[in-house]
């Protein structure tokens, strides 16, 4: 079977709206290893976990569209939808972004895909948020 060459895009900062509240849980479920690791991490640094953020009842724009917070969001469900492609039917050339896009293009989870790029440091997927400042408001205990 031949499989079709496919460009990635990754989305860039602004991308997780009042539209997507949910994505995560409806697409990726709450048990997905990767949103389940963000969680994990963000709980660590008294951050409040993706998944609450995606399943919380309403969008609150004070809260969600927090830079720690939308990153956070936007991370989780770029990095789960690239590992939702289907490689025996795609294959994967290139992955690019815009904006925050950029950083996700270069997540150890995208480059190991590519067949152009060096594979000897496709490690586990970072979890950290380099947007993350401490003190920030998106955090538990801190002003939202």
């Amino acid at each position: 079977m031949t499989r079709e060459s496919v460009v990635v895009v990754a989305p860039g900062r602004g991308t997780y709206g009042a539209g997507e509240l949910g994505y995560l849980a409806s697409h990726h479920g709450k048990n997905h290893a990767l949103v389940k690791a963000v969680d994990e991490y963000r709980q660590s640094v008294s951050e409040i976990p993706v998944s609450e953020l995606d399943t919380a009842e309403r969008f609150r724009p004070a809260v969600h569209t927090l830079g720690a917070n939308a990153s956070a969001l936007i991370y989780a469900a770029a990095l789960a939808d690239f590992g939702a492609i289907d490689q025996s039917r795609y294959e994967i050339v290139a992955v690019t972004g815009n904006s925050m896009g950029w950083y996700l293009a270069l997540a150890p989870e995208a480059r190991p895909a590519c067949r152009a790029t060096d594979r000897r440091d496709s490690g586990s997927v970072p979890v950290h948020s380099p947007w993350r400042q401490p003190g920030a408001r998106g955090q538990r205990g801190g002003t939202t």
